[in-house]
């Protein structure tokens, strides 16, 4: 079987970091979040168990987020209901999207109903410093989990006029993987996703990302008893961190 997996260029890094000899196509589509393609062959008798738990894990969720990060990027105009309808239809695992203008007053909401009450505060002030076409991440708490918020700009003859931003719960997020609970996911900031390994939950938010990520953006990591594989990806000005346990 040959996965096509549509990653970002780090994670093509990362993976042929760990040895993998497993890329059979790299294709040269590389935009400007550095998404491109390749293929991950199966079928090979040689692929250790690290390399299958990043391709069944990961692949099936960045796939998705690097869609969806491409759709919301290039979207420069204030969008219509259909639009908004159509993001919702092809990322079933987005709860939200929100319309503001530039000065956080709401435009529009869809769905009318959400799931979770959000105010979107832990966006600003950054979000009025977005660049066109760019994409910001930020963690919103609420009484039923966590909500991850990605916020666009929407710029008219080179002015901020508004923003777009779509809100997802990282546990619907991360029901994509084979196996979900074998996953943990950080922002730069706060630990998102633990699945089962909650109990490393205060050790990983100890941790100092940012200052891990300006020299490498893949490695593992000793946390308490285990040993994690990690591995960066970019969404826009910002970077979410995948963990599986080294196998």
């Amino acid at each position: 079987m040959s996965l096509r997996i549509i990653s970002c260029l780090i994670l093509i890094f990362s993976i042929l970091s760990t040895g993998c000899q497993n890329v059979t196509q790299l294709k040269d589509n590389l935009f400007e979040w550095g998404a491109t393609e390749y293929e991950l062959n199966m079928n090979r008798s040689d692929i250790n168990t690290l390399e299958q738990s990043l391709a069944e894990n990961i692949y099936p969720m960045d796939t998705q987020l690097t869609k969806m990060l491409r759709d919301l990027s290039v979207r420069d105009t204030f969008p219509s209901v259909q639009w908004m309808e159509r993001m919702l239809t092809d990322f079933f695992w987005l709860n939200g999207i929100t319309v503001m203008d530039k000065n956080r007053d709401i435009i529009a909401v869809y769905p009318e109903t959400g799931i979770k009450q959000l105010n979107f505060d832990p966006v600003f002030p950054e979000a009025f410093e977005l660049r066109q076409g760019r994409v910001m991440l930020a963690i919103e708490e609420t009484p039923l989990g966590n909500e991850v918020l990605l916020v666009s700009s929407i710029f008219d003859n080179f002015e901020l006029t508004g923003l777009i931003v779509v809100n997802f719960d990282p546990r619907t997020f991360i029901s994509q993987s084979v196996n979900p609970e074998d996953i943990i996911l950080i922002s730069e900031d706060e630990v998102v996703w633990t699945g089962r390994f909650e109990h490393h939950a205060q050790t990983l938010a100890e941790v100092n990302w940012q200052e891990m990520l300006t020299r490498r953006i893949s490695g593992k990591i000793q946390v308490n008893e285990d040993r994690f594989f990690w591995l960066a990806r970019a969404v826009g000005e910002d970077w979410l961190i995948y963990l599986v346990k080294d196998k």
